[in-house]
């Protein structure tokens, strides 16, 4: 099978799966604003962006050297090697973990008083944060184990069963969910930190059996042998993308965090379970692209092909640009049609932090792509510095607009965070891999999706009916800008199918 032929039958199978995944998860969110006070909403997810912020200690960098170094040993003949370098992650990964979940406990009290309740919203019930704490911190030690599995997949490039992984999860959480509040009325905080504690150990068992039986069937005959060497190299090649994953979370959970202590908690139940949602369906096409890109990215640099990664990347920068561009202003332009349809009035204030954040999706998807080839192909450490970048400048400005402007400040500064790393990271790729951004065409396919709002606005003045609004008006606006996408040639008919051909 040609390296054409594997993207896009992986970045197919990945994203039809991520696809079926998107309505699941925010159906989760929907069931929890519904069936759960506002407020307990806002406390797990205080709690839930603590324990992934914390988590970042507790991976050392190893699940990324799993899917850097597997594809290497095998490319080598080396299986022994790839079963040590999966006990070896395995056992100091899990290990930290430990360490880290145990310290939780020990200071849940401190953590309870001066951050999860700094506004007072919780006073008098801190044995309950506490409790939830804990819980939760236990879930993650759970989910560094399945963190293992997970990325030995995804070394081998088994996009059959890695493809999977978020997938069921995200329906173990909608299942269990569904039973705590339905069957035994758990209608309070403990309905997702339960959830989200039982669902890794229950993925742990069913992808630890996939992984043995069909994917590594030599793991147990294998030889094992500790090597300082490779240790070394484990180590050497994580611990700078452990640095860079820390710029990352601060990226993703900062908004959070600064939200839990400035703004209180129902402000983070409008941005965590409503905005950020909202918004990140539209980034599962480059979290189905990124799945394939990094491990391929390895080994075609390895074997000394950087001309076809470099053409490889330009056409999966702008595919994925047209791709997600109308999405981006359909829900930009709709976002209190969503919180009306999906969630309830109580959450509306949530709706100008999607229409800000779903603009920065553009940014996020073309940085998801250029940091898995630049980690791909061992750049880890410039990952690390443009992320970092990107980090020290949203937590500043966090700090600096949160207090004043809440969800709007919050949202507005991971966008600029987002278009400020794009820009560095697009300058640095293009070093490596003669990448160029084809900016033309770029350029066309903004306009073509600007001015396909006309129509769209034209529909929505004559249509009451929300449901009808949402429907007629999406179908109509995609309809001119698919036609602007072919008439321009932006992407080539036939090109086109020869792609669902493979595919599919």
């Amino acid at each position: 099978m040609s390296y054409k032929e594997r993207v896009l039958k992986g970045v197919s199978w990945n994203f039809l799966l991520l696809l079926a995944a998107a309505p699941i998860g925010y159906f989760v969110r929907i069931l929890y604003s519904n069936e759960i006070p506002k407020l307990d909403v806002g406390l797990f997810y205080a709690v839930f962006d603590f324990c992934c912020m914390i988590a970042i200690f507790k991976n050392l960098g190893l699940n990324a050297a799993l899917v850097r170094f597997i594809p290497k040993y095998l490319h080598e003949k080396r299986l022994d090697l790839v079963k040590s370098s999966i006990i070896c992650a395995g056992v100091l990964q899990t290990t930290v973990s430990l360490i880290m979940t145990l310290l939780i406990i020990l200071l849940s009290s401190f953590i309870a008083t001066y951050y999860i309740n700094n506004q007072g919203q919780f006073t008098g019930q801190l044995d309950l944060v506490i409790c939830v704490l804990i819980i939760l911190s236990i879930g993650y030690w759970f989910q560094s184990i399945m963190d293992v599995v997970a990325n030995s997949i995804w070394g081998f490039q088994n996009q059959k069963y890695y493809g999977t992984i978020n997938f069921v999860k995200i329906f173990m959480v909608l299942i269990i969910s569904f039973i705590l509040i339905h069957v035994f009325d758990v209608r309070t905080v403990f309905t997702p930190i339960c959830t989200y504690t039982l669902a890794p150990i229950l993925m742990i068992f069913i992808y630890t059996y996939i992984f043995i039986k069909k994917i590594f069937p030599e793991f147990f005959i294998e030889k094992f042998s500790f090597s300082k060497k490779l240790t070394k190299d484990l180590f050497s090649y994580g611990l700078p993308l452990m640095m860079g994953s820390a710029g990352a979370l601060v990226l993703n959970y900062i908004d959070g965090i600064c939200l839990t202590y400035f703004a209180g908690l129902n402000a983070v139940a409008d941005y965590r379970n409503v905005a950020m949602p909202t918004v990140s369906i539209l980034r599962y096409f480059a979290t189905a692209v990124g799945a394939v890109l990094f491990p391929m990215s390895s080994e075609l640099w390895e074997m000394g092909h950087g001309g076809i990664l470099g053409k490889s990347v330009e056409k999966i920068c702008l595919y994925s640009f047209v791709a997600v561009f109308p999405i981006t202003v359909l829900t930009a332009y709709f976002p209190e049609v969503i919180v009306n349809l999906f969630f309830n009035t109580q959450y509306l204030p949530a709706a100008d932090a999607i229409r800000i954040l779903s603009l920065g999706t553009i940014f996020f998807t073309l940085n998801s792509i250029g940091f898995n080839v630049l980690n791909g192909i061992g750049k880890s450490l410039l990952s690390t510095k443009i992320i970092y970048f990107g980090a020290i400048f949203n937590l500043i400005f966090n700090i600096l607009l949160i207090p004043k402007f809440g969800i709007v400040g919050a949202s507005a500064t991971t966008v600029l965070g987002y278009l400020l790393m794009w820009i560095l990271q697009a300058r640095y790729l293009g070093d490596f891999i003669n990448y160029s951004n084809m900016l033309k065409k770029w350029l066309i396919t903004t306009l073509l999706g600007v001015f396909s709002l006309i129509p769209l606005i034209f529909v929505t003045k004559i249509i009451n009916n929300i449901i009808l609004q949402l429907s007629v008006g999406m179908a109509v606006y995609l309809g001119v800008y698919a036609l602007g996408i072919i008439l321009f040639k932006i992407i080539e008919i036939e090109k086109l199918k020869e792609m669902f051909r493979i595919g599919i």
